[in-house]
């Protein structure tokens, strides 16, 4: 059950409040006011501030890593400057001319420092003077409030009551400095020791921070504007690159505060059944702004999409009954305001609030996009026919609302009808408006629910309420009943999907995608062909309800031959593991590509074949995930070695790039093929990355280590365990001279037949032996990594990630019938599997 303990105190005094210097925090918890947050510059320097224990080094380290900047620490900067560490100088000129110092210093270091820096402010940003600077700071750079939960703090720091009691009152001084917040979710990934503390000894202590990580990734990327997306594609398959509102039939999931509070969502089941997460506050507390950080901070370690944060005034209303409207209307806008410190992606307003005070939001939305809500009563004269709805969508457009939402409770049937003939009529509105989210709330409004395109409201499994709270506007569906009654109206067409290759008969693939497939309420079907040969292909090119195939050994590079059409990463790479149709539009022309993709549900005659590559993503995904801040990558010292030289080799060589290293070696046993790798991506980078040698050659695990580079912390094996063709097995393992890294790494180990490689055992033993932090990826992590990409681009749905990884560790059959057991499979879905 989630603590929903506030992480501060609400009426606060300054830890020292006789100074003139600190800063007394106010004297009520919600937002003073609304910060700047204007549009900034990409490359503004971020800066982090908080209590001890809130997480700023660790954060300030994946911050730095993920954006490629340079990170300041407020102790770094003062011995930088002074010449002496802040204990010296506080011991050799006293705690007075110490403060002023340390004041100036860290002014300097804002100043001096506001571009392309990832800044972590100690405690001197408890300081009024500094608290003042940081408010000017905000006009142009984010400033990001951390906050955690105080009783881990307490645990981890060991401090006592009255110390606790300190650092909260401190810390609420830090909202009115700042125009961010992130609240710090403790990781299920850590390994603690018998007292509870952190276990440096496990070699799961490296990626302690890997979930964290990846949202604290995916937050700074958002409030910068900065393109961290390193599985960028530029293309409209791949679902994160194109938002939820430029898709064709997108889903939000439900998710009230008080499902939270009462602990009725089965939290990690949220990470699929939707293309967004709406969370409406619908309860109202002295700590709701605590609440409201923890619980959005909670949904996107879960879901993983986008956040919708809308509010529900009428259930407000009736929790704080004691409100005037003056201070109804200030708790709705602080709320409001709130959202937008979150960086959510996506803030609800309601249309018939205070105008003026909704054009601020609107100002100071930063990268949010606003969505201008109006919900007709049931009792309302306005209808769909009404002139008057027009006007509340064009009021939305005046106001600056990135979309719009009208809903009307719906009292009859026919409503639905007149509900699709409104959304039509504005579709032939002249020139470019924001997108239409239109449709019927209630039973009654079932139809219009389904047609709606655009982010309708959806219920899931996961959440499990004792009794219905009588909501009208709770959604009646879920998005698998959705596509579903699409697929039944015929809006929908069943579609057939492939594995290609040689013996395939042992593929997880099936099973994985089958399952999906029937999660996410689609009638297609994923099998293996009856006559496996290239002739297969040909055929499928004729057959209006192909959908897509996976294509894997010997036949990639036979049907990369074939292609009408393929992404830049593949042809990048020289080598394809997916195909997809391209139809014929009526006139018998070829689609556009954004087209095809809004099509993918629909049969059609194909024209030609589109080739992609996910195997790059798969290795990139495992390669981000266990790599710890200490081995982030850093151009002029990370080192890679690719063990291979075959297709799932150069998607590994490409993975490295694509993450920024560009010191990258390749060993091969048929020396001229490692060679031909080499200069191939030499070619691509020096038209891309400007430089003309980023991949080497090594000719025998004999020699040393090349003395002008780092020893590799990335090493990936991509050669077969098991035999291939005639050939005996590879059974590699590295020599020992080639591991040197003092800080360990990640290795991955790309074959899954067996699963447990010469390679993974022999790190295992080399790990234990001399303590360095070598994280260990096995081939079907890269499986499942690959094919959840690999079906959002086929299908266009959101993949349900931990049914699909354990339908693969289900159907896995290993040497010796070796199969995983239910404790093992659990613990890799809850990410507390150690190797």
């Amino acid at each position: 059950m989630l603590d929903w303990k506030p992480p501060f105190r609400t009426n606060v005094v300054g830890s020292d409040s006789s100074s003139p210097n600190v800063s007394a925090a106010p004297s009520r918890e919600s937002t003073p006011h609304t910060m700047h947050r204007p549009e900034m510059s990409p490359d503004a320097s971020l800066v982090l501030v908080g209590i001890r224990g809130c997480g700023k080094r660790s954060l300030g380290f994946v911050a730095a890593a993920a954006l490629k900047r340079k990170f300041i620490t407020a102790d770094y900067y003062f011995q930088e400057t002074t010449g002496v560490t802040r204990k010296e100088y506080l011991k050799s000129h006293g705690s007075q001319k110490f403060q002023r110092r340390d004041i100036e210093v860290l002014q300097m270091m804002l100043d001096n420092n506001q571009k392309q820096c990832i800044i972590e402010l100690g405690l001197g940003s408890l300081t009024r003077p500094v608290q003042d600077h940081l408010r000017q700071y905000c006009k142009k750079n984010p400033v990001v409030h951390l906050i955690r939960d105080i009783n881990r703090i307490q645990q981890l720091l060991g401090l006592d009551d009255e110390a606790v009691r300190l650092l909260r009152d401190g810390d609420s001084s830090h909202r009115a400095c700042s125009n961010y917040e992130f609240y710090n979710c403790e990781d299920r990934t850590v390994v603690v020791s018998d007292d509870g503390s952190p276990d440096r000894r496990s070699g799961d202590y490296s990626f302690k921070l890997q979930e964290v990580k990846e949202d604290f990734t995916r937050f700074v990327s958002f409030v910068t504007g900065a393109n961290v997306n390193h599985s960028s594609y530029d293309s409209p398959f791949v679902l994160l690159e194109t938002p939820p509102e430029l898709r064709s039939f997108t889903h939000a999931i439900f998710v009230r505060s008080s499902d939270l509070i009462a602990d009725a969502v089965n939290l990690p089941e949220l990470e699929s059944g939707g293309d967004a997460i709406e969370l409406c506050v619908d309860r109202w507390s002295p700590q709701l702004v605590a609440t409201v950080s923890e619980q959005v901070s909670v949904l996107r370690r879960n879901a993983r999409t986008p956040v919708i944060l809308s509010i529900d005034t009428v259930a407000l209303a009736a929790e704080a009954r004691d409100q005037s409207p003056a201070q109804a209307s200030r708790s709705y806008f602080d709320i409001l305001e709130h959202g937008l410190r979150l960086g959510v992606e996506y803030l609800v307003v309601d249309l018939g609030q205070d105008q003026s005070q909704l054009a601020q939001i609107v100002r100071s939305r930063g990268k949010t996009k606003i969505i201008g809500q109006h919900i007709f009563e049931a009792s309302a004269r306005i209808t769909w026919e009404d002139e008057n709805c027009v006007a509340f969508y064009r009021d939305a457009e005046k106001l600056g609302c990135q979309l719009v939402r009208l809903l009307r409770v719906a009292v009859q049937r026919e409503e639905n009808a007149a509900v699709a003939q409104f959304t039509r009529r504005i579709g032939r509105l002249p020139g470019t408006h924001p997108p239409l989210i239109a449709y019927n709330i209630g039973p009654l409004g079932r139809t219009s629910q389904i047609f709606n395109s655009i982010l309708t409201a959806v219920k899931h499994p996961a959440i499990v309420r004792l009794e219905e709270n009588g909501y009208q506007c709770d959604p009646q569906l879920t998005s698998a009943d959705i596509m579903r009654a699409l697929c039944q109206s015929y809006m929908l067409d069943p579609l057939n999907f492939y594995i290609l290759g040689k013996d395939v008969a042992y593929s997880v693939s099936p099973a994985m995608h089958n399952a999906a497939i029937q999660y996410c309420g689609l009638s297609h079907k994923y099998s293996i062909p009856d006559s496996p040969s290239l002739a297969v292909v040909d055929r499928l090119g004729r057959d209006p309800n192909f959908g897509g195939a996976s294509v894997v050994q010997p036949w990639r590079v036979e049907v990369y031959q074939k292609l009408a059409s393929k992404s830049r990463h593949a042809e990048a790479i020289g080598a394809i593991n997916t195909i997809m149709p391209l139809r014929a539009a009526p006139n018998g022309s070829m689609f556009p590509l954004q087209e095809q993709a809004s099509r993918r549900g629909q049969a059609g005659r194909p024209l030609g074949f589109f080739g992609e590559n996910t195997d790059w993503v798969g290795i990139m995904t495992c390669i981000t995930r266990h790599l710890s801040p200490r081995n982030a990558i850093s151009a002029p010292k990370t080192t890679g070695l690719v063990i291979g030289a075959g297709g799932m080799a150069r998607a590994a060589t490409y993975a490295l790039l694509r993450l920024g290293c560009r010191k990258i070696f390749i060993y091969n046993r048929t020396q001229s093929r490692g060679e031909e790798v080499a200069r191939h991506f030499n070619s691509w980078a020096s038209s891309q990355v400007d430089s003309t040698e980023v991949v080497r050659v090594l000719r025998s695990t004999q020699d040393d280590w090349p003395a002008d580079a780092l020893p590799p912390s990335l090493i990936a094996s991509c050669v077969p365990a098991d035999p291939d063709r005639d050939e005996p097995p590879a059974n590699f393992e590295m020599p020992m001279q080639w591991l040197g890294s003092p800080t360990g790494g990640v290795v991955l180990e790309l074959s899954y037949k067996p699963l447990d490689t010469p390679l993974l055992r022999q790190m295992r033993q080399f790990r234990s032996e001399t303590g360095r932090p070598w994280v260990l990826s096995d081939g079907l992590e890269n499986v499942i990594e690959q094919g959840i990409a690999q079906f959002e681009l086929m299908t266009g749905r959101k993949a349900p990630r931990r049914l699909m990884t354990r339908e693969v560790l289900r159907n896995y059959e290993g040497e010796g019938g070796f199969r995983f057991d239910e404790k093992t499979i659990q613990a890799r879905l809850d990410g507390v599997y150690s190797m």
